[in-house]
């Protein structure tokens, strides 16, 4: 790998995920923003330690993401709070140290970024419309220690709530992914033990036709005499039986997840929430498939104990498939919910009830 990007002429440092290509933007506008604000200040000597901490904390944010890739840290979500939180911090500092002009300037992004992820009713935003009011009409004049401190306490705040909601979406993600490879290891090994033992597990039905008893399976069908069911069980079954049902689940429980990935948001931040979503219904559908098809050999669903084809068997494992939908439809509803926080606070119920197809 080295040796073809050393032949085309890439820049390893430019081979970057997207939340590490924004943080080092993010990292980078602050830094020239903060030099910029402490030699634009009359009063460097109070703002001394104010810049040396903002220097220091995008320091340890460019740390975050120059770290060395780790799996473990990159699914916990570490280096990038570390990377977030610490621009967060240094953000606020440029806005106590930035000149009443910038302030202003900025007052329309803050305020939304405010409105945005506290909710209503927040005892921290008492004030907040009479603040507002007084800078856009005041101007400078109003840009007082009391009033620049209101609002950097509330910038502090929403950033800070913005965090949590994105800690929360890659806490459910994580959910999924280890819900998705734990519903993987029993998929697989259920194929495993069809293909080692394939009369072990039979997905096969004995339906009439005329006067003669038929033995029907996946992948085969034959004439059987009854009363020697199990030799005609270990002719006809086939190692593959358990392994294309299960495939049939997966390839259905695939057309699912894409149909209901397209009422949710795609962008979830870094961390692929829908993507995770819709890998956890594969494994999900394969076991549908397969526990639906067992229990119907079995008699357990009245009516459907006796398929009359191989083609039927399949059919109905797509559908078993397809219905994995039912079970997984609160996951669904949670996910909407999650995403529908990282919005905001404020819109995070209505977004996830006209999200929800129902």
């Amino acid at each position: 790998m080295a040796t073809e990007r050393k032949q085309v002429g890439l820049d390893p440092s430019l081979l970057r995920t997207s939340w590490r290509e924004g943080a080092l933007t993010r990292i980078r506008e602050l830094e020239v923003l903060t030099r910029w604000t402490y030699e634009q200040s009359p009063v460097k000597e109070s703002l001394a330690d104010i810049n040396q901490a903002s220097c220091e904390h995008l320091r340890r944010a460019r740390e975050a993401v120059a770290y060395d890739r780790n799996s473990f840290r990159s699914f916990t979500g570490a280096l990038f709070e570390a990377a977030n939180s610490n621009c967060d911090a240094a953000e606020a500092n440029l806005l106590r140290m930035a000149p009443d002009y910038f302030l202003l300037g900025q007052l329309p992004s803050l305020i939304t970024h405010i409105t945005r992820h506290l909710p209503e009713g927040d005892p921290r935003l008492q004030g907040l419309d009479q603040l507002r009011t007084d800078l856009v009409a005041k101007g400078e004049e109003a840009c007082t220690d009391t009033a620049r401190t209101q609002l950097v306490t509330l910038v502090r705040a929403a950033s800070s709530e913005a965090g949590r909601e994105h800690m929360g979406v890659r806490r459910f993600r994580n959910v999924l992914i280890v819900g998705t490879f734990c519903l993987t290891v029993i998929a697989v090994g259920i194929a495993l033990l069809g293909l080692a033992a394939k009369d072990m597990i039979p997905l096969c039905f004995t339906p009439q036709r005329a006067q003669d008893t038929w033995l029907v399976c996946p992948m085969a069908e034959s004439k059987i005499d009854p009363v020697r069911l199990g030799e005609a069980i270990a002719a006809t079954t086939r190692p593959q039986d358990v392994l294309l049902v299960e495939i049939l689940g997966v390839v259905a429980a695939a057309v699912a997840a894409a149909a209901g990935v397209q009422g949710m948001r795609a962008r979830s931040g870094p961390v692929g929430l829908p993507v995770a979503l819709a890998l956890f219904k594969l494994p999900f559908g394969a076991l549908t498939a397969f526990v639906g098809l067992l229990l119907m050999s079995g008699q357990f669903v009245p009516g459907l104990s006796a398929l009359d084809s191989s083609a039927q068997i399949l059919a109905w494992a797509v559908l078993f498939g397809y219905a994995q939908q039912v079970f997984t439809r609160l996951v669904d509803q949670q996910a909407r919910i999650v995403l529908g926080r990282v919005r905001g606070a404020r819109q995070s119920t209505q977004n996830a009830v006209s999200a929800d197809p129902a």
